[in-house]
């Protein structure tokens, strides 16, 4: 899988995206607040994030991505690939760029994070602020990507969700609001 947080794919608005998730799909991809929490809901406390690179990029962005805030062209920015998953099982794919401007102060420990998940984070920050979320369609996978920020400062982060994920949810009904309850 190559799907990037920057990936020159069709990130659009969930009303914007054709064909639609289904509402499984749909249900991950457009929940609120923190991933990471809602993993370890159902991990059991088998919880992990594998860390398969991170590192200095100079990184060229899309004016869609919303990171052309800090500037133009290449930009210097930490970038990390994750997959967070639990029962042995991978579940999610994750990328996330860091601009070098917003690694400042007590966000400079973005990148020391290690095996931590990025979300334990981010959550935990007052005034924190997330931006659209967009989805798309990379390889046969969904995902989605959010703008957040810290401070007034940028990072993007994008998140795939893999088949046994998928799997491993058996909706029992979905309410009125096209929500899946699940077991």
């Amino acid at each position: 899988m190559n799907c990037d947080a920057d990936a020159p794919v069709n990130w659009r608005n969930i009303k914007q995206q054709f064909p639609r998730p289904n509402a499984l799909y749909t249900h991950w991809l457009m929940a609120p607040g923190s991933l990471t929490k809602k993993l370890q809901s159902i991990s059991d406390g088998t919880f992990f994030v594998r860390v398969l690179s991170e590192g200095w990029a100079y990184q060229s962005v899309s004016p869609a991505s919303g990171l052309t805030q800090c500037g133009s062209g290449k930009l210097l920015m930490w970038s990390r690939r994750v997959l967070l998953g639990g029962h042995g099982e991978n579940w999610v794919a994750a990328h996330s760029l860091i601009p070098i401007t917003t690694l400042r102060g007590a966000n400079r420990q973005l990148i020391h994070l290690g095996n931590k998940p990025l979300g334990g984070f981010l959550f935990k920050q007052r005034g924190l602020m997330r931006g659209d979320t967009q989805i798309c369609q990379c390889d046969d996978y969904w995902g989605r990507r959010s703008l957040f920020f810290l401070d007034k400062r940028s990072l993007l982060v994008a998140e795939f969700f893999l088949p046994d994920l998928i799997g491993r949810i058996q909706p029992t009904s979905t309410n009125g609001n096209g929500h899946v309850q699940q077991n």
